[in-house]
């Protein structure tokens, strides 16, 4: 296919999309809404916390801080040994010597433990956290520069309406995972991906 040869990276977010953390995310925003003493409904989550804390930086850490506890207990809960076949696929994927890329909205430190707990991390070339930024077209545009591809020879794989918004704006051939969004390609499973990059597994 004239489109895979002109692929020379895959880019995917975590959450809803590799894996599927066991988080309440109501029972986090009462938490974030109870510290910030505020009402605001916080949807989405990420993107809604810098409106409500401003330039306060202490206060913005204070909130990541209790995100990143919630995201640290739902990897210890989760059952990695599920998705053995995502190794797999970045395997496949990086022998094909295509570049792969994470963009995620969760913290360094938790995406990290992710990306071990899948044994994937040696197959990443660049992981943009929410750290950098909570909006995800330049979490995109920084893994697109950072991995020296335009954004026409990208295959993003996400789950949201905003990573559509976001992939689709910039140029991104956009698949997204699940039924929340359409994408230049809608997926049940990540794993679906095997036939685009010709994986065996």
């Amino acid at each position: 296919m004239k489109f895979m040869r002109e692929i020379k990276a895959v880019i995917f977010d975590i959450d809803g999309t590799l894996i599927k953390l066991p988080i309440n995310w109501d029972e986090v925003r009462s938490k974030v809404r109870k510290l910030l003493n505020t009402s605001h409904p916080l949807r989405p989550l990420a993107t809604s916390i810098p409106e409500v804390v401003g330039d306060n930086l202490e206060l913005l850490n204070r909130v990541f801080k209790v995100i990143e506890y919630e995201e640290l207990k739902a990897i210890e809960k989760y059952d990695f040994s599920t998705k053995a076949n995502v190794r797999k696929l970045f395997k496949c994927i990086s022998s094909k010597g295509i570049k792969i890329g994470i963009v995620t909205l969760q913290g360094m430190k938790p995406a990290t433990k992710i990306l071990e707990k899948l044994d994937v991390k040696q197959y990443v070339s660049v992981l943009v956290t929410r750290e950098f930024s909570v909006y995800r077209k330049e979490q995109l545009l920084a893994a697109i520069n950072t991995l020296n591809v335009k954004p026409s020879e990208v295959v993003f794989v996400a789950d949201s309406p905003w990573d559509e918004d976001a992939g689709k704006t910039i140029g991104c051939f956009t698949v997204i995972v699940g039924k929340r969004a359409i994408g230049d390609m809608n997926v049940n499973s990540v794993l679906e991906l095997n036939g685009m990059f010709k994986c065996t597994f």
